[in-house]
């Protein structure tokens, strides 16, 4: 009884994680699509803007201490279920990120440390990760907000916004290695 126990209280804590994309509270979650042509460059972000519902399983993986079993369960399911596809024609920065020109799945996970992570992951599962430079968003967002904007001539920008925090990131064309 007390296995039986166990497991039904581990898949209730688990199923507002897993109705981040399927259940009920983003059974019909919008999908965004948009695209920029600028120079030579074409950038393309599709994504499904989920909500976290009432925000309870968000606020235990946050807790440092006791919240590493959520965080996993978060990550595990997020690099299955990932949020958006990034393409682009041009290899691209973002801060100390370089993604070549391609198709990319993203979704985000939380490190160890407790900090939001961006990942994009190429063919061949190659996956880049960047630490998302969040910082308090004045207007809170109940739903996984990206926009894609116009940049410096060929690159892009894109703004990400979800609950109380938000961070703009700074595509641009990378440049040609020297030999």
């Amino acid at each position: 009884m007390k296995k039986f126990l166990t497991f039904a209280l581990a898949a209730a804590l688990c199923t507002p994680v897993f109705a981040q994309k399927t259940g009920s509270s983003n059974s019909n979650a919008p999908t965004v699509e948009q695209t920029i042509s600028a120079g030579g460059a074409k950038m393309t972000l599709n994504y499904t803007s989920i909500t976290w519902a009432s925000g309870k399983t968000l606020e235990t993986a946050m807790d440092k201490e006791n919240g590493a079993g959520t965080r996993d369960y978060i990550n595990g399911q997020a690099t299955k279920k990932p949020l958006a596809m990034f393409s682009t024609t041009v290899a691209v920065t973002c801060g100390d990120l370089k993604l070549e020109a391609g198709d990319y799945k993203v979704y985000y996970t939380i490190s160890e440390a407790c900090e939001w992570q961006i990942n994009f992951a190429g063919k061949d599962d190659k996956v880049a990760t960047m630490k998302l430079p969040l910082m308090d968003n004045g207007q809170p967002s109940k739903r996984l907000m990206m926009c894609l904007y116009a940049g410096d001539s060929e690159g892009a920008g894109v703004y990400v916004a979800f609950g109380e925090k938000m961070c703009m990131l700074d595509f641009k064309p990378a440049k040609a290695d020297k030999k």
